[in-house]
């Protein structure tokens, strides 16, 4: 490279750049001195027609506004999709809740406290277990609780065959 010449680097699409070689080949240049004079040329017709420069300054800002846009709705469609998928979510949850008040029995003044207490462990050894789970890998507290439910349901078993 010759003393005083900086390269300049720019980012053409392929067809862009098909486009600027065939020029450049039609003109007998070398890619880099077509597009020299592109630019040149370029530069003194902005500096003879003031007008026309703030033209050239707002093609860059409308191609961002453009992405940008789209990429607006990209992001609003997806959440708009977990937005759907979370009101879902709500829904069975309300309903599940719904369910369990119906179909469990009321918990007797006395034996009030231990269920409270009862209620609260098992609660809590839940929200460890999905925690666990969350993080990754085998949750031994979901281990634990799975085995819980396995040995309740064996022992209702039980009780309903041990009924006449």
């Amino acid at each position: 490279m010759k003393p005083g010449i900086r390269a300049v680097a720019c980012y053409l699409t392929e067809a862009e750049a098909d486009a600027m070689k065939r020029a450049a080949a039609a003109c007998n240049l070398s890619l880099s001195r077509y597009l020299r004079q592109c630019l040149l040329h370029y530069q003194k017709l902005m500096a003879e027609q003031p007008a026309l420069a703030s033209t050239a300054i707002s093609i860059p800002l409308a191609e961002t506004e453009q992405r940008l846009s789209r990429s607006i709705d990209t992001q609003s469609k997806r959440i708009t999709k977990i937005h759907e998928r979370l009101q879902i979510l709500l829904a069975m949850i309300d309903r599940f809740a719904l369910t369990a008040l119906i179909h469990a029995p009321e918990v007797p003044a006395e034996l009030r406290e231990a269920a409270i207490a009862s209620g609260n462990r098992r609660y809590h050894n839940w929200r460890r277990a999905i925690e666990e789970l969350l993080q990754g890998g085998e949750s031994p507290a979901l281990v634990e609780l799975d085995n819980a439910a396995g040995d309740q349901a064996e022992e209702q078993d039980e009780s309903q065959e041990a009924r006449p």
